[in-house]
């Protein structure tokens, strides 16, 4: 027999199933809590709509497309000339050899020194970091290993110069067929391909050196590649500057209309042109150093009229986007008037500056691209596969080149062939 005493514990137990079982079967109702632990849960399917947000593209002039390319092609790919006088300062008149190993020039700051924190150095003591320490870079790993990893970074670091990045601009700029440009058309098109395969030559030979595959090779690879650079060398300044005078000369027969600009434009405008002439004074074969000294200083008074326009009104995009950029060429340019000799400024300091410059040239489209936007002067986007937008990319104007292949969109009215007309 059971006992009372052990029912009950039994009849508790079993009566909650009990009586959901008399209950009349629904559908599950959905819980008002559920839509906020939704939201916080992360999933893919949260994600999706964020893949199909399409962000305005501005309708940039084509002229004002071009010219951006332009620029960029040219002085970015004034960095090879940097390359070009630290490699053949390196070797003088003889090939690579383990007397001789080659360089691509690299500024103090990313000189191997820089990699050894202070403390990691006998005898530094507390002397505390210096101005070439990297408070970010750990140190050395002992051994072969160690060594491994700085011939890696030492490899890591000679790519910094964008030397591809920029000749890759030019081969942008050689495809813009509208505007017709004839005279810088005709120079870029024997400019843009001898830039961009003199930038990969000197990328294959930085990492060669400076990850010593030499070793392995008996400088065979190393000899190979000397042979494209010295006879590449020997023709940039000559293909460079009839680049820059094609462009100059278009540049003087279209001025840009300043009455047509609003009044940061201006001022951006202005003090880019002084930026623009500054680099041009360190090209000269002889410099002018009154002149150079002259040009800062007009520049400085520039870059201070944009800041001002910025101060008064924050929301500026003019002022706002370029201010960063223009003072940092300011900078660049005062450090080197210290350093500027009639030769010229050192490898580092020219490589930098032009760095500097490029970034001006940047920070410039990029405003005019979200002014456009901020106007509401914007298009449409292309249409790809699946109706998903297809934005292009950062300063590729959706319509050009028109040569090019491209998808054309979908015709809702199926008049196929014909809604990708200009």
């Amino acid at each position: 027999m059971l006992r009372l005493g052990s029912i009950v514990p039994l009849v508790l137990v079993f009566a909650p199933t009990v009586f959901a079982g008399c209950k009349k079967d629904e559908p599950a109702q959905p819980q008002p809590e559920s839509a906020p632990s939704a939201v916080a849960m992360p999933s893919a399917r949260a994600k999706l709509p964020l893949r199909n947000a399409i962000a305005p593209i501005p309708k940039i002039d084509p002229q004002a497309m071009k010219d951006y390319r332009l620029e960029v092609c040219y002085f970015g790919t004034l960095t090879l000339r940097q390359a070009r006088d630290a490699y053949l300062a390196s070797l003088g008149k003889d090939e690579p050899s383990e007397k001789k190993i080659p360089n691509f020039g690299m500024p103090p700051s990313m000189s191997p020194a820089s990699l050894i924190p202070p403390s990691a150095v006998a005898g530094a003591g507390s002397a505390g970091p210096t101005p070439s320490s990297s408070a970010k870079a750990p140190p050395p790993l002992p051994g072969p290993a160690g060594s491994a990893l700085a011939s890696r970074r030492m490899a890591d670091m000679g790519l910094r110069a964008p030397h591809e990045r920029n000749a890759r601009a030019c081969t942008v700029a050689a495809g813009l067929k509208e505007p017709a440009m004839a005279d810088v058309d005709a120079v870029l098109k024997d400019f843009a391909p001898f830039a961009l395969e003199l930038s990969r030559n000197v990328a294959a030979a930085s990492v060669y050196y400076q990850r010593e595959e030499y070793t392995k090779d008996k400088f065979e690879k190393g000899k190979e590649l000397h042979k494209k650079l010295v006879a590449d060398f020997a023709k940039l300044d000559e293909l460079s500057d009839k680049l820059g005078a094609a462009i100059n000369a278009h540049r003087e027969k279209n001025p840009v209309d300043a009455s047509k600009l609003e009044e940061s434009e201006k001022a951006v405008v202005q003090a880019y042109t002084e930026a623009r002439g500054i680099v041009g004074l360190l090209l000269a074969k002889k410099i002018d150093q009154a002149g150079y000294k002259t040009a800062v200083a007009n520049y400085e008074k520039s870059v201070t009229a944009t800041k001002d326009i910025g101060t008064k009104n924050t929301n500026d995009t003019w002022a706002k986007i370029t201010t960063p950029a223009l003072e940092a060429f300011l900078k660049g340019s005062r450090d080197a008037e210290a350093k500027l000799s009639d030769k010229g400024l050192p490898s580092d300091s020219f490589l930098q500056l032009v760095n500097t410059f490029t970034a001006v040239v940047e920070a410039k489209h990029r405003a005019l691209s979200r002014a456009l936007i901020a106007k509401g002067q914007t298009m449409e986007p292309q249409i790809g596969p699946g109706g998903r937008g297809r934005v292009p990319m950062p300063g590729v104007h959706p319509e050009l080149p028109k040569d090019l292949p491209r998808e054309p969109p979908k015709d809702p009215h199926g008049d196929h062939g014909h809604g990708d007309q200009h």
